[in-house]
């Protein structure tokens, strides 16, 4: 307790010095808060919008459709899936849940013919799976009028069609035959992917059915009431999928399992984030070094007097440690206090305009969403890198020679 007291008092023995080394600990602390609330924002939302638009919380198929390659074959399609569905509307925490039939084939406006990739959907049910659509001209479907579609913005602009005008859909049916349909354009969509918008159709459930020539769908899409719920609910979907497999073999996935994009997206992003923290601890510790040296070198005679009076050379590295961890302490709390600040700040200026990512056709307006996890980060990044940094002069000062020290002016 005396030592802490006296490093204490050592360390405001030379003001400047110590703000100087403190503001330095608290920009990195303040810089790690910031920046993880970014992650934690991005990763947030992305999730969010994944589940929410393309994959669900979960997806029920046929067993093997997950371990398939690309095209829909007949041997995959479910035959019988309201009463499942039915099933799985019925468990806790279930808060929609939808059936889904994909395909592809030719979009034609009559002078301008394009590949598409067809996504039979509910309209009555699709507004919970409509999270990252953004409508660019008309309306989405509506329940109950078949004979609609909606096309991606891109897909759009490449036919020249506009709202109001007849599509033609040509594909081919399970046993290879050819058919046609057509469909009204009422809505153009923005997805976020360019590339997805290139060849987005969707049209209602039951027009693709008669197009592809089957009764079946491909999937069934499980929407929870929260994300954090998915290890709750995982288990009574698998319990109740087993009681159905004697039929129809059947197997789940959840979102995790299926978004690809967002855990390469996770990854990206953590490695950033601890290379940054790797940096910023350099920093802080070349910092805390300089301050620390200096003091050693300030502070001869008065080493070599304590060295004198009987005190060990543990006792004074445990001094000059006990500096370096106040001032980590103190940085590391002040640190934290200024992100909050800065994060309340960023959020209230109306947050931070993202440009489009490569490949994306939107950006979107980021907030920082500040964590206990990168709290505790920055704190222990703080503490560790001046303790640390505090060591190797503590370690000097601790081998000085009595008598050189003393006649050190």
């Amino acid at each position: 307790m005396i030592t802490f007291k006296h490093a204490l008092y050592n360390v405001f023995r030379n003001k400047r010095r110590t703000l100087i080394t403190l503001l330095s600990i608290i920009s990195a602390s303040c810089a790690i808060i910031v920046f993880g609330g970014f992650i934690t924002f991005t990763f947030d939302a992305l999730r969010e919008g994944t589940i929410r638009t393309q994959l669900g919380h979960f997806q029920v198929a046929r067993s093997g459709y997950f371990d398939k390659g690309a095209g829909l074959e007949l041997s995959q399609i479910l035959k019988t899936p309201d009463a499942v569905e039915e099933k799985i509307r019925a468990l806790q925490h279930v808060q929609s849940v939808t059936q889904r039939l994909s395909g592809s084939g030719l979009v034609s406006t009559g002078n301008i013919t394009l590949t598409g990739v067809l996504i039979g959907v509910s309209p009555e049910k699709e507004d919970d799976f409509s999270f990252a659509e953004t409508m660019v001209d008309g309306s989405q479907l509506e329940a109950g009028v078949p004979g609609e579609c909606v096309l991606g913005e891109v897909l759009a602009k490449g036919l020249k069609a506009k709202v109001g005008d007849t599509l033609t859909i040509l594909s081919t049916t399970f046993e290879g035959v050819i058919n046609a349909t057509e469909c009204s354009l009422t809505g153009v969509v923005r997805t976020g992917s360019k590339t997805f918008d290139a060849v987005y159709v969707k049209m209602h459930l039951g027009d693709l059915k008669s197009l592809l020539d089957t009764d079946g769908i491909e999937k069934i899409l499980v929407l929870l009431d929260d994300t954090a719920n998915v290890p709750v609910v995982a288990p009574l979907l698998q319990k109740l999928i087993g009681g159905f497999s004697s039929g129809t073999p059947m197997e789940i996935r959840n979102w995790e399992q299926l978004a690809e994009f967002y855990t390469r997206v996770v990854n990206l992003y953590t490695s950033i984030f601890r290379f940054s923290s790797i940096v910023l601890a350099v920093v802080v510790l070349l910092s805390i070094t300089n301050t620390m040296s200096m003091c050693v070198f300030e502070r001869f005679r008065e080493i070599g007097t304590l060295r004198a009076i009987g005190e060990t050379r543990t006792g004074i590295m445990r001094l000059f440690l006990s500096e370096g961890l106040v001032i980590g302490v103190l940085g590391g709390i002040v640190g934290i206090i200024a992100g909050i600040i800065a994060a309340k700040i960023i959020n209230l200026a109306g947050g931070i305009d993202i440009a489009p990512p490569p490949g994306m056709s939107s950006g979107y307006t980021a907030f920082i969403t500040p964590s206990y996890i990168y709290f505790v980060w920055s704190f222990a990044v703080s503490v560790l890198a001046s303790v640390g940094a505090s060591f190797y002069p503590s370690y000097k000062a601790s081998r000085l020679d009595i008598v050189k020290a003393l006649q050190h002016v």
